[in-house]
């Protein structure tokens, strides 16, 4: 707990939240404590940049940290987050948006392109997984970064999370390397 601390206060970490907490389910309380969690990170991790890159942005147009700040450690926490919700609200967005005429559609035609929803995702952030690792048998996504596993490898492990271990994790990653990455592309014959 002492590390922890530290580091979040020393701006080595940041505190990215995925999710709705506007949900009346989540308590006030809680909705609060990791609004707040999320700030302070921000602030700590921007406060030790421009410490030591003063006037330059170092945050990218989500509040996350730009590549180039490597030794900064960003942990999402998926609470109350669903993938369709994510794409329906993202969808909701981008209407909106171009309703009020905020954004014009780059398509001669007027139509929108998956880049332009995958702008208003609460995952637009975040690169789309190479791997997702399925614990416990299941055998299904459970509304887990629907969007953003369109062209992930799905490894699925009947062992528990709690006993994944460092052995099952190589085996999972020796099963990526057999994998041929086509991203929706066919086969080559």
């Amino acid at each position: 707990v002492r590390y922890r601390d530290t580091a979040i206060r020393e701006g080595n970490i940041q505190i990215k939240v995925l999710g709705d907490l506007d949900d009346e389910r989540i308590p006030e309380g809680t909705r609060r404590e990791l609004q707040k969690l999320e700030n302070d990170t921000m602030l700590s991790c921007q406060k030790r940049i421009n410490q030591s890159t003063p006037n330059t942005t170092n945050q990218d147009e989500s509040g996350s940290f730009k590549e180039d700040n490597r030794d900064i450690l960003t942990i999402y926490l998926a609470i109350n987050y669903g993938g369709r919700a994510d794409i329906l609200n993202a969808a909701q967005k981008l209407a909106q948006s171009i309703a009020s005429g905020e954004i014009l559609s780059s398509n001669p035609d007027g139509s929108i392109n998956e880049s332009e929803l995958s702008k208003h995702l609460c995952t637009r952030h975040l690169p789309d997984p190479d791997l997702i690792i399925r614990t416990g048998g299941e055998k299904r996504l459970s509304n887990f970064l629907l969007w953003n596993a369109a062209y992930a490898e799905l490894y699925f492990s009947e062992l528990l999370w709690p006993d994944f271990d460092d052995d099952a994790l190589e085996e999972a990653l020796l099963w990526y390397g057999t994998r041929n990455r086509r991203f929706g592309g066919r086969k080559e014959v």
